[in-house]
Formats: structure tokens, sequence, C-alpha cells
């Protein structure tokens, strides 16, 4: 008896690896040998094509663009026109891509890092957000004024002021590229520092679910291509809102507030960057959810 126990064990521990050596061969698959974020900034007078329709990206597929990234926070980084993440299914794809783009003539500069995205974080962050859609139980009543929620940094102040009083009220994607404390004393580390964005962002993404909001995308920054060294963050997030009115009552709601210093506290303010855009139609949230 216990030896057929045994040998049936076997039997399952031996059909649990094979099953878990066919999904890591099926995801090696469908990952991209190559993702890349990019910054553009097209010469002056060039009539130049949206991403979605730009054959410069021909040979690689899209998975976000989005046209007048405005900076908010982090070290200038200077003025562009489009932010786009293009994956590439082969090296040889993404090297061809590299030659296209240097030799492209209404381009007057861009940056290009190398991304690994993270789907499944991104998948999974989404079902958690669409399950606080409407929830009449996420106090988003009690919320600061637009002046008091702005971050103190006088450099982007107006910008930030321009969101909430501009004409546009669309949909609005908020690019973050974090860079984590490592820097925290001798009793905390990295560690520390992630453990601190989890306290932070669990009650937040519940008030961006409560809005309607999504990730538009997620993952590391691996190396930076072409681009100065500050671009070199740990890793990026878009959240996705769908509107300006909806994104400022996430802004204001005092429990996000609550917890920024929290948050702060775990990013390296110094090497941090956020922009605010718009995204292109093939990427708004009612082209995927309508």
């Amino acid at each position: 008896m216990k030896a057929k126990i045994t040998t049936w064990a076997i039997r399952l521990l031996i059909g649990l690896l094979i099953l878990l050596a066919l999904a890591y061969l099926v995801r090696s698959s469908l990952v991209p040998a190559r993702t890349a974020g990019l910054f553009l900034d097209y010469a002056e007078g060039v009539d130049w094509i949206p991403a979605p329709q730009n054959p410069l990206f021909d040979g690689g597929s899209i998975e976000f663009a989005g046209y007048d990234p405005v900076q908010l926070a982090g070290p200038d980084m200077g003025e562009w026109e489009e932010m786009v993440i293009v994956s590439f299914s082969s090296d040889d794809r993404y090297e061809d891509f590299l030659k296209r783009i240097e030799a492209h003539q209404g381009l007057s500069r861009y940056n290009l890092s190398l991304f690994m995205p993270g789907y499944e974080q991104r998948m999974f962050a989404n079902w958690m957000l669409r399950r606080d859609r409407g929830n009449d139980s996420v106090n988003i009543d009690d919320r600061a004024t637009i002046d008091e929620a702005i971050p103190a940094n006088p450099h982007y102040v107006d910008r930030w002021q321009d969101i909430f009083a501009g004409a546009y009220r669309g949909e609005i994607v908020l690019l973050n590229f974090v860079s984590r404390n490592k820097d925290m004393g001798d009793a905390e580390g990295a560690e520390d520092a992630e453990e601190l964005e989890k306290q932070y962002s669990k009650p937040a993404m519940r008030i961006l679910g409560r809005m309607g909001a999504q990730l538009a995308a997620v993952g590391s920054v691996e190396e930076v291509v072409v681009g100065p060294e500050p671009r070199q963050h740990d890793e990026y997030g878009f959240g996705h809102y769908p509107s300006v009115d909806a994104f400022e009552v996430v802004f204001t709601a005092r429990g996000r507030l609550a917890l920024v210093p929290t948050r702060n506290k775990a990013m390296n303010a110094d090497r941090s960057v956020g922009y605010w855009l718009k995204p292109y139609a093939p990427f708004k949230l009612t082209a995927k959810d309508p």
C-alpha cells in the first residue's frame, strides 16, 4: 500500500513538473525578445506621423503610445512630443529598428531604454482595480484642495495646476519612473523601501479602482540605450484615468495624501521622474473597454 502511494506521489510530482515546464515554454514564446521605451522629439517644421501609424515602428508591436508628455517631477529631462513602448519578437527586428531610428531624418532627438514588462503584475493589478470600480465603500468624499495636494517643488507647480485648469478634460495617463531609495540608514534597505511602497499602494489602488483607473503599463527598466544616465530608473508604472476629473478625485483624496510621505520615503526623489500625457486613440480605456 505504501509503495502504491509513493508511486502515485512520484507520478503526480512528475506531472506537475511537466506542466510547469510547458507553462514556462508557452510564456517564453509569448514574451517579446526586446521591449523599448522611447521619448521622441521631432525636428521643427516636420509634419510627423503619430506613433500608431508611423512606419518607423514597423516590425514591432506598439504596446502603449501617447502624445504631449508634460513633466511633473524629477530632474528636468527636457520637452518631448511622444512616449512609446514598442516590443519586438526577435533581436534581429530590434536591431533593425535601432538602425531605422538612428537614420530617421525627422527626429531631432530621442531617448531609448530597454524595459522588462510585468505582464502578469499588470493583469493582476487591473483585476484588483476593476473589483473596486464604483465601490461606494471606498471613501472619495474626504478631499483636500488642489493647491494642498500639489507637491511643493516650485519648478512644477504651474504644470500641475494646468492639468486641472486646462480645457482638456479627456483621458489622462500618469507616467511614473521610480528609483527606489537604497540608502535609508543602517537598519533599512531596499527591501524596506518595497514595504513602504506597498503601504502606500494598497489603499491608493482602491481609490484608483473606485474612479475607474487602470494600469496602462508596469515593469522594470533594464538599461538606458540612448539617453542621459538619470533615465536609469528601477521600475515604471503608468496609471490610466478615464478623465481629468477622475484623476482630480484620486489626486486630492485625503486617504491617498496621508500616505504620500510613506511613498516618498521609499523613493529617491532626485532620480524619480513623472509625466502626464494624452493617450492615442488605440490605447484609450474606451477602446479597450467600451
